[in-house]
């Protein structure tokens, strides 16, 4: 009887995929939205995970944009099939309800066991954040449906205005993620989490969870918090410069 991976061993297999060490010497590309981003991306030597963002298309099919776009010149099957062939790992994005069953779907089929694979949306209401879109329960039982080897990654919805993710918010996130079996990456606005640092440690410390520090860092005092107080063994980071310029928090990215 074959024995069940544990999620830490999933970790451990994407890192040994990937070729790095830990979370944080991970290469990222952020919104590989578009043919001329994702091809640029897929030479990189640099980058080891491709990010993208799959809505819901004007004819109905999954597309690789960021709302309110709702047109593209890459399909998700498409910037699939490119990174598959690539060896990158793929950060699927998930914007719109309607098309997470399809493309876990075609994931599970094409990409399983050939890629590291991630599995994002926002499932709760974060820092400033609107209304989620997303059922969280009917978004998790998908998962796990298709694609339970995968990391995932949940997040908040964070908007203008947003301070700091309160105790609420995270102890939200710790009940919905308990009964979860996968390993779980929580994701966080790089910005958001210096202003919550005390009750986010205070979840992380209750928790075996990776963390994936994302958003733009203009601040250099925010780049040097990073690189103080978060631990690369457990964090990955995909965050930019306010150009939109990946950045390295460790490594040689």
């Amino acid at each position: 009887m074959a024995t069940r991976t544990t999620p830490a061993e999933v970790l451990q297999q994407q890192l040994d995929q990937l070729g790095v060490a830990r979370p944080g010497d991970v290469g990222w590309v952020h919104g590989a939205n578009n043919r001329a981003k994702l091809e640029a991306a897929l030479i990189d030597p640099t980058v080891h995970y491709v990010e993208g963002d799959i809505s819901l298309g004007e004819d109905g099919r999954a597309i690789m944009a960021h709302p309110p776009a709702t047109t593209s010149d890459l399909l998700f099957i498409d910037w699939l099939h490119a990174t598959i062939a690539a060896g990158k790992g793929a950060k699927l994005d998930f914007k719109t309800p309607a098309i997470v069953e399809g493309c876990l779907r075609e994931a599970k089929q094409h990409a399983l066991g050939r890629i590291p694979l991630m599995v994002n949306a926002d499932l709760l209401v974060g820092p400033g954040g609107k209304p989620v879109i997303f059922d969280p329960t009917k978004f998790l039982t998908l998962h796990k449906k298709y694609l339970p080897q995968s990391l995932l990654s949940p997040g908040w919805k964070v908007g203008d205005g947003g301070t700091s993710y309160s105790r609420e918010m995270l102890t939200e996130m710790w009940d919905l993620m308990r009964p979860v079996r996968s390993q779980v990456t929580l994701c966080f606005h790089a910005w958001h989490l210096l202003t919550s640092w005390p009750d986010v440690k205070w979840l992380l410390d209750q928790t075996p969870y990776t963390v994936t520090v994302w958003g733009k860092v203009g601040d250099p005092k925010l780049l040097g918090w990073l690189r103080n107080y978060t631990n690369p063994d457990r964090y990955f980071y995909d965050v930019q410069d306010m150009n939109g310029n990946q950045l390295a928090v460790f490594g040689g990215q």
